[in-house]
């Protein structure tokens, strides 16, 4: 929780930045660019977390990978995270820039789960509802679990509405498990 408020603070700042330059999508589409080069690169990640690697060299190193290739900005907001020892969060900072980014455009996630795929009628219909409830373009994703037996549960950032069977069985268990029966 801690270092998600933190992402979410370097994220703000780097938006704040980057909308005064008037670059905050190129920058996510830059930061997304990253951070795939980086899933794809484990030895790279590893020398940028080795402490026994000095941070000069670390700099040379993105400098030298993503020098060029990335706005200015975001070459610059990389060396301020090295130099405050957050290299660690760059993932999550990506994750809270993107979503900030997102909503500034107007958009919303929000994740579906079903227990099979949901039929394209009933994910624009679904969709639908909730640009009516938020206001905003939103973005489906959807995501099958047998687990949820029927029903559905869609998360949009820290809200969920879970209308799912498991969760509904849930809670009459524990209801029936309070009752007073005799």
């Amino acid at each position: 929780m801690r270092d998600r408020a933190i992402a979410k603070r370097y994220a703000q700042a780097l938006l704040a930045a980057a909308v005064k330059r008037g670059q905050a999508e190129a920058v996510a589409e830059s930061y997304s660019a990253v951070t795939a080069v980086l899933a794809e690169q484990p030895r790279l990640v590893s020398l940028l977390r080795a402490p026994q690697v000095s941070r000069e060299r670390k700099q040379e190193l993105l400098e030298k990978v993503f020098g060029g290739r990335v706005e200015d900005l975001l070459l610059h907001f990389f060396a301020l995270l090295l130099r405050k020892d957050r290299l660690a969060l760059l993932d999550a900072i990506q994750q809270e820039y993107q979503a900030l980014v997102e909503e500034r455009q107007g958009l919303a996630r929000a994740e579906v789960t079903t227990a099979v795929p949901l039929p394209e009628d009933l994910a624009g219909a679904l969709r639908d509802r909730l640009q009516q409830v938020t206001g905003k373009t939103v973005i489906l994703t959807d995501r099958v679990d047998p687990a949820v037996i029927g029903g559905v549960c869609v998360k949009m950032g820290d809200r969920v509405i879970d209308g799912t069977i498991r969760t509904n069985l849930a809670r009459l268990r524990a209801q029936l498990a309070e009752a007073d029966v005799r």
